[in-house]
């Protein structure tokens, strides 16, 4: 049964990559990537093992659990976990849930990702090879490591995807996802309060000995153990790894059967009889319908939803990675927070899928559309920006430096919508489908869409620049006077930025609109 899974699971990703080259050249790049880091791991791994004992274990410890957090929170930062084969589409099938959910690990094993953490878990050979009895523990600690890692992973997706309806699987995404990404700020938070005094050594050891208890990195830490002689040490968190997959097993196996049997709901959302929803409450028109309808994207779509979760939790994450709220960092957390929400438009007819080809039928002229689509992402951004701003201005005692941060956040919001009015336009990315798992990943999108969202933040933060600097000179001296200016700066470079890329974004989008539909529809074998 596996077998054939796996057949099929590889014929499936063959097939979609052969359909859409771009996605076939992501692949290939991020697996080059991928066994890139490998060769370059193995010798540093041969090095660290001739620091000692110590430090060996220490580091490997410290990598391990970070590892394993990196399964869990960066496929849902960077773009999610590939469900090509995953429970759902398995259901159909005369199997039973627990073969289903050794055929979905099975699969997570032997993608790129699984093979990689593998192999990189195996390569600690190298670092353990002056301690023979930890490199024959690590034979039996490195794969179970490796699978905590994927079944971890299996258990958030399934449980945000559960059944219950889509609203439930929404809020259950939301709130695995601010979990996940404030876990590790307000650990290393902890920690720096814990161990201020102590030089970098002692910290390092000092964590290294805390995450060894827990579920994240006790696989890791047994060879060490043993190698130091602390057999009962080593023991018990073997015992720990393995309670740990079973308890993960256990509650991803009660997910999927209560999925099983949950009625299957709708996943329209009830309107009052003679109600339009947004429709009815903004400027009729095309640039209005456009509005209205991406506006119900912004706050109903959980692939718009995820990146607006992301920016209230930033400010949180630098207070405790950060050190403080008094700091720099924690000030300017609106600006990056910004940053990030201000190009999340740049998939916005990715997003569309199929539908486009509605968009298209009405014959919108691209300049509505725009103005449309990016009035919506501002109406969305700039009240959450600004109360980001406000907030954290006022926790740090920092009034003197709200319009420094509101003009460099404001501008860089509105700078970014700007260059997406025209991108979006140009650019189609394979996205998860309307109504997937938000935890859904696509083969071979990451690499391009990383390249696409990248070039975009460079070319947002270079048109930024002035009230940039200008808002972090304002911080420095500290100059009030020069906190308005910056503020007019990022308003003004901001907004004109922004009002320039629908002009050209229209203009590109009328050239473009058809050749966007066919490339939709190449990425949907349609």
């Amino acid at each position: 049964m596996v077998a054939t899974v796996l057949r099929l699971r590889y014929r499936i990703l063959g097939n979609v990559l052969m359909r859409n080259p771009w996605q076939l050249v992501g692949f290939v790049l991020g697996a080059l990537w991928a066994a890139g880091m490998l060769v370059l791991v193995v010798p540093l791994l041969f090095l660290l093992g001739g620091t000692g004992l110590e430090i060996t274990r220490s580091v490997i410890v410290i990598a391990g659990g970070v590892l394993t957090l990196g399964w869990v929170v960066a496929p849902i930062l960077i773009g999610g976990i590939d469900t090509s084969v995953d429970a759902g589409r398995l259901a159909p099938f005369p199997f039973t849930t627990t073969q289903i959910m050794v055929a979905v690990t099975a699969v997570g094993l032997l993608g790129v990702g699984g093979i990689a953490t593998l192999l990189g878990g195996l390569a600690t050979f190298a670092a353990w090879v002056r301690w023979p009895v930890a490199a024959a523990a690590a034979v039996v600690c490195v794969p179970l490591g490796v699978l905590v890692c994927v079944v971890a992973s299996r258990l958030v997706a399934a449980f945000a995807g559960r059944g219950g309806g889509r609203r439930l699987g929404e809020v259950l995404g939301m709130v695995f996802l601010g979990a996940l990404v404030l876990t590790g700020p307000i650990i290393i938070g902890i920690l720096n309060l814990l161990g201020g005094t102590q030089d970098l050594g002692a910290r390092v050891t000092a964590i290294a000995e805390v995450a060894s208890w827990t579920p994240i990195a006790a696989a890791w830490a047994v060879p060490g153990d043993l190698a130091s002689g602390h057999p009962l040490a080593a023991l018990a968190k073997l015992g720990i790894v393995l309670v740990t997959l079973a308890a993960l097993w256990f509650v991803w196996h009660r997910t999927l059967a209560a999925a099983a049997v949950a009625p299957v709901r709708s996943a329209a959302r009830a309107v009052r009889a003679g109600s339009l929803g947004w429709f009815g409450r903004v400027p009729t028109g095309a640039t209005g319908a456009t509005l209205a309808r991406a506006l119900m994207y912004w706050l109903h779509d959980p692939r718009y939803l995820r990146n607006l979760a992301m920016a209230p939790l930033l400010p949180v994450a630098f207070a405790f990675a950060g050190g403080g709220i008094e700091g720099g960092p924690f000030l300017f957390s609106a600006v990056i927070s910004a940053a990030i929400l201000s190009l999340v438009p740049y998939g916005d007819v990715s997003y569309d899928g199929t539908a486009f080809a509605g968009v298209l039928a009405t014959g919108i002229r691209g300049r509505s559309d725009r103005a449309g689509r990016m009035l919506a992402a501002a109406i969305v951004g700039v009240p959450l920006i600004t109360g980001i701003a406000v907030v954290t201005a006022g926790i740090a005692g920092r009034w003197d430096a709200l319009p420094a941060v509101l003009g460099a956040a404001l501008g860089v919001l509105l700078i970014g919508h700007g260059l997406c009015a025209v991108t979006s336009a140009v650019l189609i990315f394979p996205v998860p489908e309307s109504g997937d798992n938000m935890f859904k990943r696509v083969p071979g999108s990451q690499v391009l869409s990383g390249f696409a969202f990248f070039g975009l933040l460079l070319a947002t933060v270079i048109l930024a620049l002035p009230g940039l600097v200008t808002a972090i000179v304002a911080l420095v001296r500290p100059d009030p006077a020069l906190g308005w200016v910056a503020l007019a700066i990022g308003l003004v470079v901001g907004a004109a930025v922004f009002v320039g890329g629908v002009f050209v974004g229209g203009h590109v989008f009328d050239r473009n609109a058809p050749v966007l539909m066919q490339r939709i529809r190449s990425l949907k074998g349609v």
